[in-house]
């Protein structure tokens, strides 16, 4: 096990690389970590970040990995310093997931302190938590399920080869089938599922006093052999509006803790988000928040390419006529060059949805940086593309809550 009594919150970079032995915000990186790592890597193919020689080198995802009582912080960095400020770029991704809609902190009921250690996880489970809590005061959800007796009544229906079978001689006797109101419903079983997996998981203490007075109150179940397909079974109902937010919160629970990878008591819990849906995400909602009643912007629309293969664009904007095509990519550009893979990409775009303009949207975090535009080819109907390079940090260092107003401001020059 993890000692409890040193610091146990190591905090790195996308892209970085890190070796047993490294010392990393005054973490040892150990073997028995990397073997940890390594185990999650191969079950999930090797998703989240590639294995190196005793090391792991980080890729685009962010958020957490919790193995036993170490928390591994993946956050994300645009800067260009070499050591750019930790609590920037983690408060820099908590409120990108709260502007996405992916995280709610605003009526969680806790003080700042009482979730400030490892904060992302802890802001996810208090969600989880309060959701589960809510739930159960406004009446947990039964349904009518058959149950099969012996009983000395007659009620419900009479099974007759099992009452010929059971009660031959014994006239006092019913075999019966009646429908019971119970707990057994699919999201309660889900619910609990989560509720215990949390039990394998270190938690602060206000989040532990929760769980276990929730784990309390609720139903006990039996065991359920849960799968995806629950939650996809759950989020068609009709009326999933009313818990949607707690299925969702239930599924990123079981889907992320890893009771198959265990050290000591604890289980591997991982919160990871993909940075570059996460930056689409965040500019979209930019846009559309800004954007004029003359201007209709929609997001991952797709056309056929090639047989049954789709091209597909983050963001396309229309106004007075004019269709352009809006691609985010989460890379810091040294140069200010995209590649020639990125520049066809654009053009391809441009052709299919018959844009004339085209805009390749890059991070920033220093110095204003004037955009970049330029024809793709010199002809009567010209394909324009333009980089444009949007600094995401206010002076305060605060993510931007206004940068839709800058794209949109050119958008309208590119037309004119």
């Amino acid at each position: 096990m993890f000692d409890t009594n040193t610091k146990n919150n190591l905090q790195v970079f996308e892209h970085q690389t890190i070796r047993v032995g490294d010392t990393v915000s005054d973490v040892l990186f150990t073997k028995r970590i990397w073997q940890a790592l390594a185990i999650y890597s191969e079950k999930h193919k090797g998703k989240y970040y590639q294995l190196v020689y005793q090391g792991i080198k980080f890729s685009h995802y962010v958020g957490i990995l919790q193995i036993g009582q170490l928390t591994i912080e993946i956050l994300p960095k645009i800067d260009q310093l070499d050591s750019p400020d930790t609590s920037t770029w983690q408060k820099v991704l908590i409120d990108m997931l709260q502007y996405c809609n992916l995280l709610k902190v605003s009526s969680l009921g806790y003080g700042n302190t009482q979730l400030k250690s490892n904060s992302l996880l802890n802001l996810y489970l208090a969600q989880f938590l309060n959701a589960t809590e809510q739930y159960i005061h406004s009446g947990i959800q039964k349904k009518y399920l058959p149950q099969e007796s012996n009983a000395t009544y007659l009620k419900g229906q009479l099974l007759v080869a099992k009452q010929l079978r059971h009660n031959q001689f014994r006239p006092t006797h019913f075999f019966i089938r009646t429908h019971q109101l119970q707990a057994a419903h699919l999201l309660n079983q889900l619910i609990y599922e989560a509720l215990k997996a949390l039990k394998k998981v270190p938690l602060i203490p206000i989040l532990q006093m929760q769980l276990d007075t929730l784990l309390s109150r609720f139903p006990k179940l039996a065991p359920y052999n849960w799968s995806p397909n629950d939650f996809a079974q759950l989020l068609s109902n009709r009326n999933k509006e009313a818990h949607q937010k707690l299925i969702e919160l239930t599924r990123l629970i079981l889907m992320n803790c890893s009771s198959d990878i265990r050290y000591g008591p604890h289980s591997l819990m991982a919160l990871l988000f993909d940075m570059n849906v996460l930056f689409e995400e965040y500019i979209f909602q930019q846009i559309k928040r800004v954007a004029g009643k003359d201007m209709k912007v929609s997001r991952q629309t797709s056309i056929p390419f090639w047989q049954r293969r789709m091209i597909r664009p983050d963001i396309l904007i229309e106004i007075a006529g004019e269709k352009i095509v809006l691609d985010t990519k989460w890379i810091l550009l040294a140069t200010k060059s995209p590649t020639i893979a990125d520049l066809k990409q654009m053009y391809i775009y441009c052709r299919y949805f018959k844009a004339t303009r085209g805009i390749l949207i890059y991070p920033w975090a220093g110095s204003p940086t004037p955009a970049i535009t330029q024809p793709f080819l010199e002809e009567s109907n010209r394909v324009i593309c333009q980089l444009q390079f949007l600094n995401v940090l206010e002076e305060t260092r605060a993510l931007k809550r206004n940068i839709g107003k800058e794209i949109i401001a050119s958008v309208k020059h590119l037309l004119k």
